[in-house]
């Protein structure tokens, strides 16, 4: 290789380095839209697959098959999520960017068992190695990206990177995580619970940034003639599967369903900072979704001191079960292209069933 090529992938590795590794200490720590239509789901039926006009296979969709292919890039919990329940909804490959100091604990997370066994078609990369990154570019048909910290956007020059004509010949959708912009229910509140209870709680004081993203993420897909969906999140909360009945330590536990497509239950000792993690009661209670069109959701406003870490349903809540899900299942739904919505918690044990997802998104997207 040519010594400016090997400049250029020295310095590729080093900026990837930086997107995914500069917030790790922190996101592993315990610690102008479209009209509004807004859709709930509280309680459950059994999964079934089902497939409607809803989920047409045209070609700005990315429907789960041998040969899907599902790239996910970002910072903290919510990624290992989506790159783990794209496996899980049997995409053929699923990948992630990753650090090599936390290698050994997204593979843990990502497990199903907790040993680090990572499932057949989840695939971890270092960020150092950016010839496997081009390799699965190249036949990647959908990208994800997100960070849990509230101040973390995604820099231009690596959507650039990520969604360069020339290394991502089948790329379909680009789905990108943001936030509830639109400055209703915040305030001192909640400004002040960020402070004092939960850095992590989203208080708007990053809109700016948040806005500039968006705008960045869909210039590059449109570049590389992709489509794009902006899924919005208010403050992140959970994330894992909850605790199997041999571990729980109260009544909410044992009565909560566990759901191994998520985080390994480790999770909660990660993020645990008291005798019993929030975290783990909020995924106990709040399993339930609601979708809205456009940015339109809402922040705790003066209940934000009982919402920061509260286990229950609140405004500006965003259960990160639910926004993963959210946002791999838009890559089966055609009216999902070119458009954005927001995800908040509704109180529930159970997961939407298929039937329910469906249901959401037609509603929220009609």
């Amino acid at each position: 290789m040519a010594a400016n090529g090997i400049i250029q992938h020295a310095g590729i590795a080093v900026i990837l380095l930086l997107l995914i590794g500069h917030h790790s200490t922190n996101a592993f720590s315990s610690s102008s839209s479209l009209s509004s239509r807004t859709s709930t789901i509280r309680t459950t039926a059994t999964a079934k697959t089902t497939r409607t006009e809803l989920y047409s296979s045209s070609t700005s969709t990315v429907q789960p098959s041998e040969s899907s292919t599902i790239g996910t890039v970002g910072s903290g919990y919510l990624p290992i999520l989506l790159s783990k329940l794209a496996a899980h909804r049997q995409h053929g490959k699923s990948w992630i960017i990753c650090p090599t100091a936390d290698m050994d604990k997204m593979a843990q997370l990502s497990s199903i068992d907790g040993f680090g066994t990572p499932q057949p078609n989840l695939e971890l990369v270092p960020a150092s190695d950016t010839d496997r990154v081009e390799e699965l570019l190249a036949e990647t048909d959908a990208l994800m990206i997100g960070t849990d910290d509230v101040e973390s956007v995604v820099d231009p020059s690596i959507l650039n990177y990520l969604m360069d004509p020339e290394k991502v010949k089948n790329l379909k959708r680009v789905v990108a995580m943001s936030r509830n912009l639109n400055g209703s229910g915040m305030g001192m509140f909640v400004s002040a619970s960020r402070k004092a209870a939960n850095a992590q709680v989203w208080d708007n004081s990053s809109a700016e940034a948040y806005r500039q993203y968006e705008a960045n993420v869909q210039s590059a897909a449109q570049n590389c003639g992709a489509d794009w969906t902006i899924v919005r999140a208010g403050t992140l909360k959970g994330g894992a599967c909850g605790e199997t009945n041999a571990n729980a330590e109260n009544a909410d536990e044992a009565a909560a369903k566990n759901y191994p497509q998520y985080l390994h239950q480790s999770f909660y000792e990660m993020t645990k900072n008291d005798i019993i993690t929030w975290q783990l009661l909020f995924d106990c209670n709040v399993r339930g979704v609601k979708l809205a069109r456009g940015d339109v959701m809402s922040g705790p406003g003066f209940k934000a001191v009982f919402a920061a870490t509260g286990s229950d349903e609140h405004e500006g809540d965003s259960g990160r079960c639910g926004v993963a899900e959210a946002m791999l299942r838009s890559l089966e739904v055609e009216r999902a292209a070119n458009v954005d919505f927001g995800v908040g918690t509704v109180a529930s044990r159970e997961v939407p069933s298929e039937e329910e997802w469906e249901s959401l998104f037609r509603e929220c997207l009609s």
